[in-house]
């Protein structure tokens, strides 16, 4: 009776008679989705390219389009997208591998290309055939997502349109179209008979950002965001943070946002962060932001104590590393809008949790406590339709920028304004204007003679649709005037030049509104009975204009036309404002600032004080993160390396130092830091070499993740949790490194020497099988030193410095690097995270043992991972690179033959390079 074969000679099996081309295609997808799930994709991979290599097969689109999934998974986009196209230059009838070639090309930025792919969708496939009837729906709603993102709106609102005609159950595509038809002024918005939708499910499927401008009763708008959280929030999610609170001495406040950039939550708040009392309070900042290089970004991200990236996080794992930090109040500066991340909040990181600037409206979301408000905003009539308790401010809800330049005044003329008229601004977002609110402007044009509005045109669309509704009205179009986008300052700059603002309902302006009154320019606002349609009316009574503040319509019109034909009336307004600019409540920053924490003080939770050294726990569930620090007769840059490890933010770690230094010194510099920090093992190794000091180090530590420290390197405080933030991501993840950002003996930053320049600008995941290749044929360590690179524990078959089953000493570094990445994948990180430092102390030069034995041992990895199948896959590649190696290796020998006498034979031994030069040879000449 026959054994029943193990999962691993299934595995040998099947590609032996991959490459034999005798594998089945079932076998061959049985076996790679085992692979897959067992964290062996690169196996999967070199299972399919053997058998497609092998297989003349009808079906084979099938198995590149596994292999292009497989390759994306792991960051190989070319050979993905090479992977598609085969696919479907095999079967142009392949809907499948068009709609991932589409969505592959839309990641690299290829908009146009990632289109075209989605309309051959339409051309291949019916929406009349049930089984490519979903494949045409995917293509016509990618099209409509894609479109709309470049601003394509007419083409986006077309093919939503085609897909809710075949679909109308579609509510996530309902939301995009009505807020297209929104930000083009269509109107009637909710126009049921162009797609055959009852207006009730239109409203239904609206927005909650949305539906701030379409309906100014407060029960649609808190419904909207609860049908949101009924469907995107995760319900019964464990609650992570204590309920007690933490006992710190001063409150830990995280900002909680997507938004630290060019946008207008920023713009608000760049510098409520910096005028935090650090006596009270401890600035976090945890962002999933676009890295837009903005001077913005820049001061936001300079105002925070802790910035922490958590944009490569799952919701889950963001929320935990939130808890880890044992923040007190968290303020969530998003609310429901575009790129929400609501799930983080709905495990209840923090025990106090607050909404603010993001949503002007209720979330909905039960996980949330307070909304910061003010008693104008949010008055005891509202409380009903909020879900959050009112956190009334003294003053005024919203926080201003007081370092916001405000640029020359232009001319009307260059402004394309009429040089007398009385100009009504009307800057709000497009698609906060009604027609309501529209045709009352018009009617203010009409009543004031010679007046002209100048707003806004975000697209074509709007301009013409505005145009036509004001011939409607009996305007004439010309009497409307569209600006252009214009940078910040300049774009302060012209509300100088208007007259008046006109504000929206029921969505007021938030922060143009404020960009206005900052600008001088007097704003008349119409009060409506939701928080959105209150904010106008809060701010004018922030700077002390109660009286341009009106409650209906027919008294918005009016007092707008009163002011339109008072020109000194209007003048003065604007002098008033610019006398009490720098004084009012709106503007008055740091007292914001003061009353905030005031507020904060009152909400948290605050918890039975700890002595310090129990305030970081390891109580997390965070993963564990072994620091290895092996140091040898350097106490005084060992203590300086010590300290860069205890001011790292990730909280859960391990600290092991081996040492074997000749003498004490060292042990008695580190001997307060192990009192203090029971998290520190200390290994007294006199005698044992650098290796044999690494592995003790290793054996001795317990983390899943590990990184080295050499005793005269630093880290950025931020290193390990900003590493972990992108190692958490995938388990592919075996390797994450960064540029090593040279110091002096003063800790002064120097210009990189050749080879370790940044190998990429931007964050890169780079696949095992590239990186491996690119490593052994490059001859410098691409990836970094020990200092620079956190890896993966369970990635490392052996010991460190093992290769292919072959201990190496000289390049134990890259020798591990190699082995990770047979099986691992790597990310690349271009900030400068981990700083190596330049002394006299080093031999910089790298003195001959360690040049000869470093160039035998580049030889000995190169034919070792030929032979064992690792990375070098081309022959004539192989063939090629190994000749240059070894010429270069034996002249070079040559070179210093008589200085190799006098080596040790631990650092070059003459039967050890015979050995390798013959396995070289073997490999030139095998046929």
């Amino acid at each position: 009776m026959s054994e029943t074969p193990s999962p691993q000679q299934i595995i040998e099996a099947a590609f032996r008679n991959a490459s034999l081309g005798v594998l089945t295609i079932v076998d061959l997808f049985n076996t790679a989705a085992k692979l897959g799930e067992g964290n062996q994709k690169a196996l999967a991979i070199d299972l399919y390219r053997r058998w497609l290599a092998a297989t003349a097969s009808p079906v084979a689109y099938a198995a590149q389009f596994n292999l292009g999934v497989l390759l994306s998974d792991t960051g190989d986009l070319a050979g993905a997208e090479g992977a598609y196209r085969a696919a479907i230059a095999q079967n142009p009838a392949f809907c499948e591998g068009y709609l991932n070639l589409g969505t592959l090309l839309e990641r690299l930025k290829r908009q146009d290309e990632a289109l075209e792919q989605w309309r051959k969708v339409l051309e291949v496939s019916s929406p009349d055939v049930a089984s490519e009837k979903t494949h045409y729906i995917s293509a016509l709603n990618n099209l409509g997502r894609l479109l709309e993102i470049l601003k394509r709106y007419p083409d986006a609102e077309d093919m939503l349109a085609r897909s809710l005609r075949i679909d109308p159950k579609q509510p996530n595509v309902i939301t995009h179209w009505v807020h297209l038809r929104q930000k083009q002024c269509k109107w009637p918005v909710y126009a049921s008979a162009e797609i055959g939708i009852p207006e009730a499910e239109l409203m239904d499927a609206t927005s909650a950002l949305a539906m701030l401008g379409a309906s100014g009763d407060p029960a649609m708008q808190l419904r909207a965001s609860r049908n949101f959280v009924e469907a995107k929030v995760i319900k019964d999610a464990p609650r992570l943070s204590s309920p007690n609170g933490y006992g710190h001495e001063r409150l830990r406040i995280g900002y909680l946002s997507s938004d630290f950039c060019s946008h207008a939550v920023s713009i608000l708040t760049a510098e409520l962060y910096g005028l935090h009392d650090r006596k009270r309070v401890e600035v976090y900042g945890f962002d999933w932001s676009n890295e837009d290089g903005s001077p913005l970004r820049a001061r936001v991200v300079g105002g925070f104590d802790h910035h922490v990236r958590i944009h490569a996080l799952t919701d889950e794992d963001a929320a935990r590393l939130i808890r880890a930090h044992e923040i007190d109040i968290l303020v969530d500066l998003h609310g429901l809008t575009s790129g929400a991340r609501p799930n983080i909040l709905a495990y209840h990181p923090a025990p106090v949790q607050v909404t603010w600037l993001g949503l002007p409206g209720p979330t909905g979301q039960d996980a949330i406590d307070y909304v910061i408000t003010d008693e104008f905003l949010l008055p005891p009539e509202l409380e009903p339709f909020f879900t959050e308790k009112p956190l009334h401010m003294p003053r005024c809800f919203q926080i201003n920028d007081r370092q916001r330049p405000i640029g020359p005044k232009p001319t009307r003329e260059a402004c394309g304004l009429p040089q007398d008229a009385f100009v009504y601004a009307a800057f709000n977002n497009n698609f906060k204007i009604t027609p309501e609110v529209f045709d009352a402007w018009m009617r203010i044009l009409k009543r004031v003679p010679g007046s002209v509005l100048w707003t806004v045109a975000d697209n074509e669309q709007v301009r013409n649709n505005l145009a036509r509704r004001a011939e409607l009205a009996g305007v004439n179009p010309q009497r409307i005037v569209f600006a252009a986008r214009v940078m910040p300052a300049d774009y302060l700059a012209r509300f100088q030049v208007a007259d008046l603002f006109l504000d929206t309902n029921p969505f007021n302006g938030g922060t143009t509104v404020s960009d206005a009154l900052w600008a001088c320019l007097p704003v008349l606002t119409w009060t409506g009975r939701t928080f959105s349609a209150r904010m106008g009316g809060s701010l004018l009574r922030a700077v002390d204009m109660p009286e341009l503040i009106t409650y209906n319509l027919t008294d918005y019109e009016n007092k707008a036309v009163e002011l339109g034909k008072d020109r000194k009336q209007a003048a003065a307004l604007r002098r008033r404002l610019e006398e009490n600019r720098l004084t009012c409540a709106l503007f008055d920053s740091p007292r914001f600032v003061r009353d905030l924490e005031d507020k904060f003080e009152r909400i948290a939770i605050r918890g039975t004080p700890r002595p310090a050294s129990a305030r970081r726990t390891d109580d997390s569930k965070l993963p564990l993160v072994s620091i290895l620090i092996p140091t040898h007769n350097r106490p005084d840059y060992a203590e300086l390396a010590l300290k860069s490890v205890l001011a790292q933010t990730w909280p859960h770690t391990e600290i092991v130092i081996s040492d074997n230094s000749t003498n004490e010194e060292t042990r008695e510099r580190f001997a307060p830091y192990l009192a203090q920090h029971p998290n520190i093992v200390y290994l007294r190794s006199p005698g044992l070499s650098p290796l044999e000091n690494f592995h003790n180090c290793y054996d001795n530590s317990q983390g899943e993740y590990v990184n080295y420290l050499m005793d005269d390197d630093l880290w950025h405080p931020q290193k390990l949790e900003r590493m972990m933030s992108l190692m958490l991501v995938q388990p592919t993840i075996g390797l994450v490194t960064s540029f090593r950002q040279l110091i002096d003996g003063q800790g002064n930053f120097m210009a990189p020497i050749p080879g370790t320049e940044r190998l990429f600008d931007t964050e890169t995941l780079i696949g095992g099988r590239s990186l491996g290749e690119m490593l052994l044929t490059n001859g410098d360590n691409l990836i970094g030193e020990p200092t620079t690179v956190l890896f993966r524990r369970s990635a490392v078959p052996g010991k460190f410095g093992m290769f292919m089953g072959r201990q190496y000493e000289t390049l134990s570094d890259i020798a591990t690097w190699l082995q990770i990445l047979t099986t691992h994948d790597c990310v690349y990180v271009p900030e400068a995270l981990s700083y190596f430092r330049i002394h006299g102390g080093q031999d910089q030069a790298r003195g001959l043992p360690i040049r000869v034995r470093a160039s035998v041992d580049w030889l000995q990895m190169l034919c070792d991972a030929h032979e064992q199948g690792a990375f070098l896959r081309n022959r004539d590649l192989v063939r090629g690179m190994l000749t240059t190696k070894l010429a270069s290796c034996i002249w070079y020998l040559s070179s210093v033959r008589e200085e190799l006498k006098s080596l040790e034979p631990k650092m070059f031994s003459l039967s050890n390079f015979q050995g390798v030069v013959q396995q070289a040879l073997a490999i030139l000449f095998a046929k």
